[in-house]
């Protein structure tokens, strides 16, 4: 079976019909589309436009009264294959709406997703790393196919784990580490440095977001290892154009026996 995977930080304050049209451009058959910085506004939009079966975060998890902008910004997950079956937020993290799992029946193989945002060390710091703890506790008691992210991380990036080095978010980067360098406590792998590894291709030309006039690889899907990864793409400069500022990961992937 094969599985088009998409990573996704639309930008909180993008044009939406401009993001329905490249997603429409983009998604094949058998997609499982991870979004971030989605608004209850374009959620809507969103849902309405492309009509397949959806969740968004902030449907478990409403901002409460008093609560700023930042809690009115969730995460998306959607699918044109199979069924959603399971779904819930990560509730021990610090912004439990900016995660979102979910287990996907497709003709009785069950996929497990993760979607999730981190938070950015420029605002929050102890904070970031806190929530990372908070995911990696997660990811330790459960069951995870997938991992779709926009990280915010890592400050250096490496094919060599071990060289890999995370921001300094008052922990010297050690939560960071647990997801992404050579501490994670996970068994998935990064799609794309696998596939560019596979292609003698530089990691470099993978990057997904550009801050204080560098390039950042901080978008990332991370799959099963038993999975073949057929193609991994990150598509910047077309995702600039359709008003996000960050690149549409797209992952196709071939799975068997589940």
């Amino acid at each position: 079976m094969k599985l088009q995977l998409i990573q996704w930080n639309i930008k909180i304050n993008s044009n939406v019909d401009k993001i329905i049209e490249y997603l429409n451009l983009k998604i094949q058959e058998s997609a499982i589309i991870n979004l971030q910085e989605v608004s209850m506004n374009n959620y809507q939009k969103i849902c309405e436009s492309l009509k397949i079966d959806s969740l968004y975060s902030l449907n478990f998890r409403k901002p409460g009264k008093y609560e700023g902008k930042n809690r009115h910004m969730g995460v998306m997950t959607l699918v044109n294959v199979g069924e959603i079956v399971t779904s819930q937020l990560i509730n021990s993290s610090i912004f439990p709406e900016r995660t979102l799992y979910s287990a996907i029946d497709i003709g009785g193989i069950l996929i497990s997703n993760l979607n999730f945002h981190s938070l950015t060390g420029v605002d929050y710091k102890k904070a970031k790393s806190s929530n990372f703890a908070s995911i990696a506790s997660f990811l330790s008691g459960n069951n995870v196919d997938i991992i779709s992210c926009d990280a915010n991380e890592p400050n250096i990036d490496s094919f060599n784990d071990d060289e890999i080095e995370c921001f300094d978010n008052r922990d010297k980067g050690k939560m960071a580490n647990l997801l992404f360098g050579k501490e994670k406590i996970h068994n998935l792998v990064d799609s794309y440095k696998q596939y560019c590894r596979s292609k003698d291709e530089k990691i470099e030309t993978g990057y997904s977001h550009i801050t204080g006039g560098k390039k950042k690889r901080y978008d990332f899907i991370y799959c099963k290892k038993e999975w073949k990864i057929l193609c991994s793409e990150s598509n910047y400069q077309e995702s600039i154009k359709y008003t996000s500022d960050h690149a549409l990961i797209e992952t196709f992937v071939e799975i068997e026996n589940g």
